[in-house]
């Protein structure tokens, strides 16, 4: 139980919302060639571009010759960004490469902006905010040799706003076992893996659970179809960091034994709001004639057409979350229960993700 002690202990205080991790802010779809894209991104304005090789470049908004916004006016020129207030251009690595009224681009050295480190994968865009930009404290998971092999294309929507919601929300209820039930009704057939730190260093859990259609859903038609169409699955989900968390759903065979990878990514967009998004994609096994055909016809099989139906329900599923993370207040001395999960040791571990200099001890 947490007790008046325990508020004094750093990771019992409020939050930071803005933490050290990779997060993910924009889509892929959101970054087209020839065109800068503006965003926020932990309290700083920033621009998106593909160089000339086609790879995403994030710049900081602000000119370093004279502080013009470079995405208001300015445009892509080959591969490279132009200011509109003095011509200058920038290219991937941040450098001022030349401008259309310097005669000596060498007097240029010094006209620099420090990009951001950016991988693109899951058809997301992530960021690595810390310290350091150009230095990343661990390596992206998703980057792994070999992670989405086996799996369909994966595939994201625009998600949806959560104002106001600090960051560590959405993950602290994948540690909640009890909201499992209130909010998103499931039913619980038993837990494999108790929530706690792996061996990975991810805070996960494994439970066996039934998810019924409809179940959060005003629909009195949805409600009466829910009570026989219910889908029992394996929960295998675990937190990675502040803002991403990973999920493999292992269905029955009534279900084909489908697998379903969900990937929650949540990033702060301003010092009270964040944003949430789903990736889907769902594991390559069925082996029809027809979807065999379609792989090598069309490159995509029966496989990549259900995970936009698996991204949908999971964008749903949030509905009752919203509500709940909109109007929560975060309390230094709560009164945990034994039946919700061990939310003390998840905040505790959460604590390596917070800049050092905040809330110190």
């Amino acid at each position: 139980m947490a007790t008046a002690k325990n508020a004094s202990k750093r990771y019992m205080r409020p939050p930071p919302q803005y933490v050290h991790d990779w997060f993910s802010p924009l889509r892929s779809s959101d970054v087209v060639a020839g065109k800068i894209t503006n965003f926020t991104y932990m309290g700083h304005d920033l621009i998106a571009f593909r160089d000339e090789a086609g790879e995403v470049v994030v710049l900081d908004a602000q000119c370093p010759h004279f502080g013009a916004h470079r995405g208001v006016g300015g445009r892509v020129v080959d591969g490279c960004v132009r200011c509109p207030f003095h011509g200058l251009y920038f290219n991937g690595d941040g450098q001022c490469v030349k401008g259309d009224f310097v005669a000596d681009a060498t007097s240029l050295r010094h006209v620099k902006s420090v990009p951001w480190t950016v991988h693109e994968v899951a058809a997301s865009i992530f960021i690595w905010h810390g310290v350091d930009r150009t230095k990343p404290d661990r390596p992206l998971r998703f980057l792994k040799d070999g992670f989405f092999d086996g799996w369909s294309e994966p595939v994201t929507n625009a998600g949806r706003p959560l104002a106001p919601t600090n960051v560590f929300f959405p993950t602290e209820n994948i540690v909640d076992i009890q909201h499992f039930y209130a909010v998103h009704f499931w039913e619980l057939s038993g837990i494999d893996r108790h929530p706690g730190e792996d061996e990975l260093g991810d805070f996960s859990t494994v439970l066996r659970v039934t998810w019924t259609l409809g179940a959060q859903s005003p629909s009195p038609l949805l409600q009466r179809l829910g009570k026989v169409i219910k889908t029992p699955f394996e929960f295998d989900v675990r937190v990675l960091g502040p803002g991403m968390a990973l999920s493999i759903a292992r269905l029955g065979p009534d279900q084909g034994n489908l697998e379903v990878m969900n990937i929650i990514l949540i990033t702060p967009v301003s010092p009270t709001d964040c944003h949430i998004r789903v990736v889907s994609s769902v594991k390559r096994t069925i082996d029809t004639p027809i979807n065999k055909l379609a792989r090598r016809v069309v490159g995509r099989g029966l496989e990549d057409l259900l995970a936009r139906v698996f991204l949908a329900i999971a964008t749903k599923d949030f509905d009752g979350d919203e509500m709940i993370w909109t109007k929560r207040k975060f309390l230094q001395n709560p009164k945990p229960l034994a039946e919700d999960g061990p939310i003390i040791d998840f905040r505790r571990w959460c604590e390596r993700f917070w800049p050092p200099e905040y809330l110190p001890e």
